[in-house]
């Protein structure tokens, strides 16, 4: 039942990918007879885990890891992003090993920052809870690092845009991410007039809300 559970989760996100031109994940893609596909693999008998391997559009998952949503739309949304795209992908550093309240990199961050509030915005939490059912919260915390190579910082900033200055909805950004192939969240930011979505005194407040200055 695991297999079926994140086949299920995964179709959630496919329902708010915010494509209006075609039934592919992504804008970019417009016959809907050449739609780029994901695809899931589950390995019961391995130890948990899960990577999203680019070269084959394939969210591998292991053990239990189907038993938390997070952690499916997480990993598809990095197929999302690769998508958006158009098949590109930013040259991520520090990222071998990442957590949601420490500093990795700039394009780390943005990355599994995407991925994160992509799950959360998805599911309607605010909050990365993986298959040993322990949340962390997005919102900044004591044991968090600052600024924006830190993906939880970055994926609050994500989820309190889209929430409290965007009208509710993640979709122009989405619409923006069609259209630019963007490497950090500073990129992105700088980016969102050409979407008309604001940077103005209360969108960068919410960043400063995550330690983030621009």
């Amino acid at each position: 039942m695991r297999a079926w559970h994140a086949f299920d989760t995964g179709n959630e996100l496919w329902w708010k990918r915010g494509n209006p031109k075609s039934n592919c994940w992504s804008a970019r893609e417009t016959d809907d007879n050449e739609c780029t596909e994901l695809t899931m693999q589950w390995v019961s008998s391995a130890p948990s885990g899960t990577v999203y391997d680019p070269q084959h559009n394939t969210v591998h998952l292991t053990g239990d890891a189907p038993d938390s949503e997070h952690t499916v739309l997480h990993e598809s949304a990095h197929f999302l992003q690769h998508r958006l795209f158009g098949g590109w992908f930013p040259q991520v550093t520090r990222c071998i090993r990442h957590w949601v309240d420490k500093a990795s990199s700039e394009t780390c961050a943005w990355t599994e920052a995407f991925a994160d509030s992509a799950a959360a915005y998805v599911l309607g939490d605010y909050r990365y809870v993986g298959p040993n059912g322990i949340p962390i919260s997005f919102a900044h915390g004591p044991t968090y690092d600052d600024g924006d190579t830190v993906q939880g910082n970055v994926g609050g900033s994500l989820l309190d845009l889209w929430r409290n200055v965007d009208g509710g909805t993640w979709n122009r950004t989405i619409a923006l991410l069609s259209t630019h192939n963007i490497s950090t969240f500073r990129e992105y930011f700088t980016l969102r007039p050409t979407a008309h979505l604001v940077t103005d005194d209360k969108a960068r407040q919410i960043l400063r809300n995550h330690t983030i200055n621009y």
